[in-house]
């Protein structure tokens, strides 16, 4: 079933062909609430274990590759060149104003230079994408929507199988970046206990990106080593492991203990320094680089601890706690070897960004009849802890004076934070006229505070003295679901979101606030908030679905990281900065519609879009320009068809996109619009034997994705094109998988 169309896919299809594709009893965990996905009054997309493997889905990027709307960017800048990718954008909003989370444990922040990528597709049994603002249920970080992702129980082996023990192997490669994927997951019954464990690894290289010129297109390119069509030389090695143990000692209670490992290691020859000087003769000024060796380690660790207890009380249905423990790191390591005429130097750039999360979650059900109402709450309390650190060093050795200089607090630097939420929410799902109307409101009191007062290691800028945050705020939410008849439905939902800014974009500096390039903190940020509108209309038929809705999203203090502006210095005269500051309003809206329909037997077709466009004011006294987080028109349509006397099965996408033809600066490049196809097969040779291939790209169709924003049409400058060119932008080319999974 397409993974684009999942968003209202739990539709009940009479035909053998689909109903073992239905997921008409899927729970969704982003509602809190045993809720099928076709009931929730929101936009939300499940990606199921099933479509993870049969598309062979490699990251994050691709993970979102069905869904217009919603899009992951990967940053190229020498900055940054170690090839990961960045973070969620759903319907215009990214970094850290989607909120991440794995089982209910939150996910690092992105950072300036950073990423939120800390994951392997290979442990998952569902994604969950919500579109729009999450924070009543979710809390902080839900302003534009929410990624859920939801890892393996020992169930979901178990299920398939006769035996009290399941093991399942499974290898993928995908041309994309050479990557090979091996994973080996294994479960035991036991009786009332059931474990399960997985451990995988994944090898890879840096990006094809055939279509990318090297001469640098528009842009130009005057790199001395190479062209400006090809990402730097990289060896990646993914590991990740997940261990389950499941106690069930009656129909009453269940346990749950997972400890999660992930660890990523890239190593990235940087060849744009590897060169002489403009002038190719070495002086007392000018050098030639030896390779230039760059190491990037993503780790992200997880311990929890969960108990459900169906209560079954008078006054109580259920009670769920949950406690974990998850340190996060993200780790640079640069090393650097200039050749002068008199001397060597060693140059070596350390980065560490860490943020260790101690989180507690209590939810409690209660239900009861008022008069013709039928209500079922949902609430409790919603906290955690979280150490943040960034340490940043400049090494340098002199061999001509034996000299070795360390610089502290380097980078983008900001101290070290300790940021504390406890949130307590209620809700309230009220069923009336016979249950064909559902009324659900719904608050959350956010309080939010975060204190870097406590490293007195870090120096800060004169006059920037960083000071403990604190904020607390009543959310609200409000939905409508009125069933029209057995096939049609409507509904209408507002949601309110609330986000504090990060402790970078309040504190983060360099050392010397008059260098010209220098970043001062901004104490003063306002946290960003949202008012979110959203009407829909579905129908649900024998042999498919429909869903079609519009929204309509107010922000205000929209966060804007690392703008320019100017300070004065000691003799009065302005210089240029870097500072994050608010954007007085922002408004976005748009349409979206899913559906698929069986118009033969064994075959659906399937059809996903989106469009939006989006407003912002700066200030009462600026002009409004475009928003440039608005995606234009971009369609998804997919045909599936089955053979089931050969156990085969295909699917051909066609994604039609939009060029864009607005920007908020008159500067910026617009992608123009294009349509790539992409094909996918599967087939069982053998019970439990599977095989999946898939050709992205068919056509080799050279493209810019109209998500891309923030480059001009002419470089600023040559070194501008040459450290972060335009040309490795492109989509990917003619691109080929390959899986395969076998099952005892």
């Amino acid at each position: 079933m397409l993974a684009a169309s999942a968003a209202f896919v739990a539709v009940c299809l009479p035909t053998p062909a689909l109903a073992e594709d239905t997921v008409l009893d899927q729970i969704v965990v982003s509602t809190r609430s045993d809720k099928k996905l076709l009931d929730v009054p929101q936009n939300i997309t499940v990606v199921t274990r099933e479509e993870l493997q049969d598309y062979n889905i490699r990251d994050i990027q691709d993970l979102v590759r069905r869904e217009p709307g919603v899009s992951v960017a990967r940053p190229t800048s020498i900055t940054n060149p170690w090839g990961q990718l960045s973070s969620f954008t759903i319907r215009g909003m990214g970094g850290n104003r989607v909120l991440t989370m794995v089982d209910g444990s939150r996910v690092q922040e992105l950072i300036t230079d950073g990423s939120r990528d800390f994951f392997d597709m290979s442990n998952f049994k569902s994604v969950e994408i919500v579109r729009g603002p999450n924070s009543v249920l979710w809390g902080a970080d839900a302003l534009g929507g929410s990624v859920m992702f939801r890892t393996l129980d020992p169930s979901d082996l178990l299920a398939d199988t006769d035996k009290p023990w399941a093991l399942e192997l499974r290898s993928s490669y995908d041309s994309f970046d050479s990557s090979w994927k091996k994973q080996i997951t294994g479960a035991y019954d036991f009786g009332d206990i059931q474990v399960l464990g997985s451990y995988g690894h994944t090898s890879a290289s840096e990006a094809e990106l055939s279509n990318a010129r090297a001469d640098g297109g528009i842009w130009g390119c005057s790199r001395l080593n190479f062209g400006c069509d090809q990402l730097f030389p990289a060896d990646t090695d993914v590991d990740n492991a997940l261990l389950k143990m499941v106690w069930t000692p009656d129909a009453q209670n269940t346990v749950k203990l997972t400890g999660e490992l992930f660890g990523r290691a890239t190593e990235v020859l940087q060849l744009y320094d590897m060169s002489a000087s403009t002038t190719g003769v070495p002086t007392t000024t000018s050098y030639i680089n030896d390779p230039y060796v760059r190491d990037l380690d993503m780790s992200r660790k997880r311990i929890a601890l969960e108990h459900e207890w169906l209560a079954d009380q008078p006054w109580l249905d259920s009670l769920n706690w949950r406690i974990s423990y998850s340190p996060q790191e993200r780790t640079t390591d640069s090393n650097q070897r200039r050749v002068y005429s008199n001397r060597i130097q060693l140059h070596n750039q350390y980065r560490d960004y860490s943020e260790t999360f101690f989180e507690g979650d209590i939810q409690l059900k209660s239900s009861f009849d008022l008069g013709a109402t039928h209500h079922a709450l949902t609430y409790g309390f919603d906290g955690d802890r979280t150490q943040g650190d960034y340490e940043g060093t400049n090494t340098t050795y002199n061999a001509l004076t034996g000299v070795t200089t360390v610089a502290t607090n380097q980078g983008f630097s900001f101290p070290r934070v300790e940021t504390q939420r406890a949130d307590i929410y209620l809700q309230d799902e009220i069923s009336l006229l016979d249950d064909r109307l559902t009324l659900t409101p719904g608050v959350r009191l956010a309080t939010y505070s975060i204190d870097p007062t406590g490293d007195a290691s870090y120096p800060g800028l004169p006059g920037y003295s960083p000071a403990k945050q604190d904020s607390t705020e009543l959310l609200k939410a409000f939905s409508a679901t009125y069933k029209l008849d057995e096939t049609y439905s409507v509904y209408a939902s507002y949601g309110e979101g609330f986000k504090m800014p990060t402790s970078a974009q309040l504190f983060q500096s360099s050392t010397d606030p008059f260098s010209g390039s220098s970043i001062i903190p901004n104490p003063d940020l306002r946290p960003e908030s949202v008012q979110s509108y959203e009407i829909g209309l579905r129908g649900e038929y024998e042999r498919g679905f429909f869903s079609v809705n519009s929204f309509y999203a107010d922000y205000h203090d929209f966060i804007r990281s690392l703008q320019e502006t100017t300070i004065p210095n000691g003799s009065g005269t302005p210089v240029t900065a870097y500072t994050s500051n608010n954007v007085e309003d922002v408004q976005l809206w748009g349409v979206e519609f899913s559906g698929e329909y069986e118009v033969l037997d064994f075959t659906t077709l399937s059809a996903n879009l989106s469009w939006s466009k989006g407003r912002q004011k700066v200030n009462a006294a600026s002009a409004t320009t475009a928003f440039d987080g608005a995606v234009p028109f971009m369609a998804v349509l997919g045909v599936k068809h089955e053979l089931p006397d050969y156990n085969l099965q295909f699917e051909l996408f066609g994604t039609f996109a939009a060029g864009r033809t607005e920007a908020s600066s008159a500067a910026y490049y617009l992608p123009s619009g294009y349509a790539v196809f992409d094909a996918y097969a599967k087939w069982e040779p053998k019970q439990n034997v599977e095989v999946t291939f898939g050709i992205e790209n068919i056509f080799d169709r050279r493209y810019f994705p109209n998500t891309l924003t923030g480059f001009n049409t002419v470089p600023s400058s040559t070194a501008v094109a040459n450290v972060n060119p335009l040309e490795l932008q492109t989509g990917a080319g003619r691109t080929f998988k390959i899986g395969a999974t076998v099952k005892f």
